[in-house]
Formats: C-alpha cells, sequence, structure tokens
C-alpha cells in the first residue's frame, strides 16, 4: 500500500511578487480521520440502504478508491508557465 503525501509545496512568482508556501498534509489526517469518525453511521446507513440494489458495494469501493487516488498524488509536480506568472505546485 502507498503512503499518502506528506507535504505540498506551492510557490506562484508574479512580475512583482513572489509567493511561496509549505503545507504540511499530514497536520490534516486527523482532522480527516474525526470528520469520517463523526460520519461513519451516515455513511454505514446510506450503505446499508443502498446494498440491495447493488449500489452499496460501489459506494464503499469509491471510498477506497478515493484514498488510493490521494496517495497517489506523492510525486506529483505541475508547473505552469505564462507570460507574466509562474505556478509550481509539488507534493511530497
Amino acid at each position: 500500500m502507498k503512503r499518502p503525501p506528506m507535504l505540498m509545496r506551492v510557490k506562484i512568482q508574479g512580475e512583482d511578487s513572489r509567493f511561496g508556501l509549505w503545507l504540511p498534509l499530514f497536520l490534516l489526517w486527523p482532522l480527516v480521520l474525526v470528520f469520517l469518525l463523526i460520519l461513519s453511521p451516515l455513511i454505514l446507513v446510506a450503505v446499508l440502504i443502498l446494498w440491495p440494489s447493488g449500489w452499496g458495494k460501489w459506494a464503499l469501493l469509491v471510498l477506497r478508491a478515493a484514498f488510493e487516488v490521494f496517495c497517489s498524488m506523492r510525486g506529483l509536480q505541475v508547473d505552469i508557465c505564462d507570460r507574466h506568472q509562474v505556478v509550481y505546485i509539488s507534493v511530497v
């Protein structure tokens, strides 16, 4: 299993200004876990209601797929250049 990304670096350069930011994504994990803990009864009820129609299994698979896509973001680099601005995003 892949590990989730820990840091995201955002750098924006304009004609006369620069802006850089390091976002510690590992600090968001406790918030995400609390959010999922609060929503887990609603998710469970939705899965139980949708299970007879066959959509309950798909709902569980979507949650797993969303986590896997988030974990696959490690190493992502986005570099956008324009005449006047440069935007660089890196996920570590």
